[in-house]
């Protein structure tokens, strides 16, 4: 038994859809006996909708860029929390450091506290008193250059709380420790996967983890860094179910 994991936007979607011979690729490598699902930056419900919305089948879904993950009948596999007490500090250390706006992912929610774009110049207090926890926190900048110099402090000032995750203009923040990567051979060892079994699917810097830790394979409308990272690079997921299927 072989393990697909795969980013989705940008990965699984090619200009905002999903083409059917992808699909149909899919199928074919999950009636083989093989195990296919989707690992995102996007918290997991978030995800959850999209790949309900596009009809993917799928065994299992990871998000929260590793924090989370669930099987194709909703059950929750594992997830990783980040204490209420850490939220406002993130918050405010977004704020100072020109994030446009602050996401937090919990329970099965996303709520932003402020939004620079929408005029919302002040964290909303009263919003934040009501969450408990989080899967993950979130925010945009206005260049990568921006959100890479943010990632770095971050990976700095909050080591042992959180770990940052560039995605071009966005950042992720899941818990300490928590990557694509270790969300993917949690998942793994629960399907009982060997290591060597295992391709993961990408196109971005967040993806990065993943693509180095097992058989990577880039898209071809990746970033030169990721396509640096892996040693095939596909024109659809086609190709990979080709490659891979006994």
């Amino acid at each position: 038994m072989k393990l697909i994991a795969s980013d989705f936007d940008g990965t699984l979607t090619r200009n905002g859809r999903i083409w059917e011979d992808d699909l149909e690729a899919i199928i074919r490598w999950r009636k083989a006996g093989n195990l296919f699902g989707v690992v995102s930056g996007r918290v997991l419900f978030g995800i959850e909708y999209e790949v309900e919305r596009h009809n993917i089948e799928y065994d299992y879904l990871v998000g929260a860029s590793g924090g989370q993950a669930e099987d194709s009948n909703k059950n929750e596999l594992f997830g990783y929390k980040c204490a209420h007490e850490h939220i406002l500090d993130m918050a405010r250390f977004i704020m100072n450091n020109g994030g446009q706006n602050c996401g937090v992912g919990y329970e099965r929610t996303h709520v932003t506290l402020f939004d620079r774009g929408r005029n919302i110049n002040e964290i909303d207090m009263n919003l934040l008193d009501l969450i408990p926890y989080t899967y993950q926190m979130n925010t945009y900048f206005k260049t990568d250059e921006e959100a890479m110099s943010f990632t770095e402090k971050v990976n700095e000032k909050f080591k042992g709380v959180f770990t940052a995750h560039q995605n071009g203009v966005c950042v992720d923040i899941p818990p300490y420790g928590v990557t694509k990567a270790t969300g993917i051979a949690k998942v793994a060892g629960i399907y009982g996967v060997n290591k060597k079994d295992i391709i993961t699917v990408g196109d971005n810097c967040n993806d990065i983890t993943m693509l180095k830790a097992f058989n990577g394979v880039a898209v071809a409308n990746a970033r030169t860094e990721v396509k640096n990272a892996v040693k095939f690079i596909a024109n659809n997921f086609t190709e990979i179910v080709d490659k891979y299927l006994d």
